[in-house]
């Protein structure tokens, strides 16, 4: 009897000892002036956070239940987990508290960066990084919208110092998180984001062959001095779903973002960027240029995407025709 009650007693300690370990208190240092709301996101994050550890001690799917998050967010996070698992670095959180606002000051909502998490493969499809970084986004009611892996730290700080100083803070961090939005999308196959946010005229190149302007669609300028392969929103669609379907997991990662504003177009942003694209039967690194257009700030387009190799001068806003 001593002997039973004894190993219940082992049992049950270990069984505390393991939910212990698995559960993440997150706070925010700073950033953020609302106590109740302040408090609201904190519990909303650490539990979770709390249950994706969790699921990744216990190799099961996350409970969401008693969490205020959205449904895109749970499904984002669902796409990456049907492939890899994770879990947080730490169980004692503290970060500061970004207020994303659009460029008229509106307030969007709010997001925490910065978070360590260790991969956990599930089988040889994930081949990117054992540790990366979490980005997650609220609403301004405190409810979780979006959850994505982040571009490093070091970056992103230095495309904020760029921001200050031409007095575009707000668009640069919208375009940090569409741009981070637009690479998990291609890591979690998610071909219904690429559908809504390319524009319908959309100018996608690469390749090699000659293009001509038509009439109202988006266009190079001189297009007969290089030779490029020229696709639709539709073409490259349709390809990209072969791509999707053919592989579970593509380990795409961006870096070295260079972003410009149009000179005489607000609203228009050209971003450059290194993209290192693998699955598992082929892989690449290229420069790959965007034209972002937040004309409307809730659901910006993609007009242009380019992909060049990286031996090649990289395109810029004046070599295109904005509308």
């Amino acid at each position: 009897m001593l002997k039973r009650n004894l190993l219940s007693t082992l049992l049950i300690l270990s069984a505390v000892l393991a939910a212990s370990a698995q559960h993440v208190s997150f706070e925010f240092s700073d950033g953020i002036g609302n106590g109740l709301l302040k408090t609201k996101m904190e519990r909303q994050v650490s539990a979770l956070l709390t249950a994706i550890n969790k699921a990744a001690a216990q190799n099961t799917d996350i409970n969401y239940s008693g969490i205020q998050i959205d449904t895109e967010a749970s499904k984002s996070i669902g796409m990456t987990w049907r492939v890899v698992h994770f879990s947080t670095e730490d169980d004692d959180i503290v970060d500061h508290c970004i207020q994303q606002k659009t460029k008229t000051g509106r307030l969007r909502g709010y997001q925490i960066r910065n978070i360590g998490v260790t991969m956990i493969p599930l089988d040889g499809t994930y081949d990117g990084p054992t540790r990366r970084e979490i980005t997650i986004d609220l609403g301004p009611d405190g409810r979780i919208e979006d959850f994505n892996f982040a571009m490093g730290t070091t970056e992103y700080a230095s495309l904020i110092r760029e921001g200050e100083r031409l007095d575009d803070l707000d668009r640069r961090m919208q375009i940090v998180h569409w741009c981070e939005q637009f690479q998990n999308a291609y890591n979690k196959c998610d071909l219904k984001f690429m559908e809504d946010v390319f524009s319908d005229d959309a100018l996608i190149i690469t390749g090699k062959m000659k293009i001509r302007r038509v009439p109202g669609d988006m266009a190079m300028k001189n297009p007969d001095k290089t030779e490029y392969i020229r696709q639709t929103k539709e073409q490259y669609l349709k390809g990209l779903e072969r791509v999707f379907r053919n592989n579970h997991y593509i380990n795409v990662k961006f870096s070295e973002y260079k972003i410009n504003r149009h000179a005489s177009k607000p609203n228009y942003y050209g971003v450059t960027l290194i993209q290192d694209w693998n699955t598992s039967s082929y892989s690449d690194k290229g420069i790959v240029f965007l034209v972002w257009d937040f004309t409307d700030e809730d659901q910006p387009k993609i007009h242009v995407r380019t992909w060049q190799p990286t031996d090649e001068s990289a395109f810029t806003l004046g070599n295109f025709v904005l509308p």
